[in-house]
């Protein structure tokens, strides 16, 4: 064999001298890893985490933590990369994109990416779960810890997610309910866990009919929309709310080829769970709504019959309706009047105690009246109106059912209708629910009960007047208690005007009552000093509490009360604030 080159040998000789150094680092690497008399999981995942910042999943990583990798595979039953993204989550404690997880590893996306399969398993595991984190260019899906795994980790103990199988009938759907209801509420929680979730559910209990049903399907969406309308037959069976809508389903399932196959297969009726007899559009006063899907009677009969649902699912109810604010959880507080205001409130409040109430309307309904009780509250912003209705519920133990206005409106033809009515459903039905009637809140209703639009020719205004038709028919019809609130009364429908029975203007305070509120929000005042306020600020109630607000965020940062001249002061801006919120923008003129 020819003799190398002089310069070849030396390359040689180079890269063994190479190979000779790296191994003499990785001994020293060996040694370094800390090797505590007894590993716990903390401090194995600590290790791990520590040594994966930067290391562009090399080798290197895993040689410097192969005994606590060992000790966690043999612990927890997770694969290498499984155990470098559960430490990185720990660590955090809060949701983690690929994009994040990449970056504190030095890698590129792709590179962490490649190991998805393995992060599903901890998916499938129920470890983690997927969110969505919100930004300025809209939502970003990423993952955090299920419920429940830094709990076990800190006990030393390998994470056990909730048992699933040997359930009954009535279990079943009773846990099916209240995982749903909770996810639901969790508008951070990805719709794909509760399918996931769902199916590992429907598998574990293979005996139930119901399951044998589901697992028969090979398409999730089918198999999880099935169990959505049993959900939705276990929150509103027999009621008229029973049906769960199109909007939901929208709401639920992604806007991709496949799920806009399964919508327009719901509404024209082809959908496989309506081929099969398990799922048909619900009928109301007989006229078939196709944007709403009940159970039929085969499934309640064959695949639920060891289910009873709950006569009352109030508890339930308010759980899922986010709109219901219990009267016990509204803080008290001392509002003050002016005198025909005082009257005006004090004569609502005795009429809506419940011993009096219900006197009142079996009279009415004797007499062949109308027994609701609609209320219109109005007047300039920060005079109370909103306040007065939540300490009438407070004093009156009664709920509230409050109803935000622009979540009513809709872009599809017919869906602000049927929302306006759904509102309407969901509070009779609240009310047979209740042992105490509830009040329903419309707040800021100016939109919705202004005046009527004649010769109307946009779709938007069409779908206006019907709204207001709908709420002036359910105002005629109404045997429970309304309250809406208003800024402005010039532009109030006169239908409305004639409906309401009680109309309280909400005026700014006079100057006697406005010192009384100078005193209460800042209680280092003298009675001169509120008077003197009172009299130099035409100032409603509002803007009195976000003064003194101002005031006690001063005290919590420099320890000291602020001055009568501070307060001035702050008062001075909140004059010249409302003064350039008034200013017209430049090139436009006010009429």
């Amino acid at each position: 064999m020819d003799k190398l080159p002089l310069d070849m040998e030396c390359y040689d000789d180079e890269l063994a001298m190479m190979d000779s150094e790296l191994d003499i680092v990785d001994t020293l690497l060996d040694i370094e890893e800390p090797q505590p008399e007894e590993w716990t999981i903390i401090t194995a995942l600590n290790n791990v985490h520590k040594h994966a910042k930067q290391s562009e999943l090399c080798d290197l990583l895993w040689r410097r933590c192969e005994k606590s990798l060992a000790y966690l595979r043999d612990k927890l039953g997770l694969t290498n990369i499984q155990i470098v993204v559960l430490a990185i989550l720990v660590e955090s404690g809060e949701t983690e994109t690929w994009k994040s997880i990449s970056a504190y590893l030095h890698c590129s996306r792709l590179t962490v990416m490649a190991h998805a399969e393995e992060v599903e398993e901890l998916l499938k595991k129920r470890w983690i779960v997927k969110r969505v984190t919100r930004g300025f260019g809209g939502g970003v899906q990423g993952f955090e810890l299920a419920q429940g795994v830094t709990s076990a980790l800190c006990r030393n103990e390998a994470f056990v997610p909730e048992r699933l199988d040997g359930f009954t009938e009535q279990e079943f759907v009773d846990k099916l309910e209240m995982h749903i209801v909770e996810n639901l509420a969790d508008k951070t929680l990805l719709f794909s866990n509760d399918e996931e979730w769902m199916l590992q559910f429907a598998s574990a209990n293979p005996h139930l009919p119901l399951c044998q049903e589901v697992l028969q399907m090979k398409d999730i969406h089918a198999q999880s929309l099935l169990l959505m309308v049993v959900f939705d037959y276990a929150q509103f069976a027999n009621t008229e709310d029973e049906g769960l809508t199109f909007r939901t389903i929208c709401d639920l399932y992604p806007h991709e080829l496949e799920c806009n196959n399964m919508r327009r297969r719901l509404k024209d009726g082809t959908h496989i769970l309506m081929r099969k007899g398990l799922i048909e559009h619900k009928c109301e006063d007989g006229v078939v709504n196709t944007e709403r899907y009940m159970l039929t009677a085969k499934t309640k009969n064959e695949l639920l019959s060891g289910y009873t649902p709950h006569e009352s699912n109030l508890s339930m109810s308010k759980r899922t309706d986010r709109n219901l604010r219990c009267y016990s959880e509204i803080k008290e507080k001392v509002l003050f009047y002016n005198e025909n205001e005082q009257k005006q409130v004090e004569r609502l409040a005795n009429l809506l105690q419940q011993e009096n109430l219900m006197g009142i309307q079996q009279r009415l309904e004797a007499e062949g009246m109308r027994k609701g009780v609609a209320c219109l509250f109005h007047g300039a912003p920060g005079t109370g109106k909103t306040e007065t209705v939540l300490q009438l519920a407070r004093q009156t133990g009664r709920d509230i059912m409050q109803i935000d206005i622009a979540g009513l409106r809709d872009k599809w033809v017919g869906e602000s209708e049927k929302n306006i009515k759904a509102v309407f459903s969901r509070y009779k039905a609240l009310c047979k629910q209740s042992e105490i009637m509830p009040i329903l809140f419309f707040n800021e209703a100016d939109a919705i009960f202004n005046k009527r639009i004649e010769n109307v020719e946009r779709s938007v205004e069409k779908m206006d007047n019907a709204m207001q038709n709908i709420i002036l028919q359910e105002l005629e019809n109404l045997e429970g208690i309304l309250i809406a609130t208003t800024n402005l009364t010039s532009n109030l429908d006169g239908a409305f005007d004639r409906r309401f029975l009680f109309k309280i203007e909400f005026k700014k305070p006079e100057k006697e009552v406005m010192a009384r509120i100078w005193e209460s929000m800042i209680s280092t005042l003298t009675d001169d000093e509120a008077a003197m306020l009172a009299s130099a600020y035409d100032f409603s109630g509002g803007q009195i509490e976000n003064i003194a607000r101002k005031s006690t965020i001063d005290y919590i940062l420099n320890g000291k009360r602020s001055s009568v001249e501070q307060i001035r002061e702050y008062c001075d801006s909140e004059v010249l604030a409302r003064k350039n919120a008034c200013r017209p923008i430049a090139g436009f003129t006010q009429h």
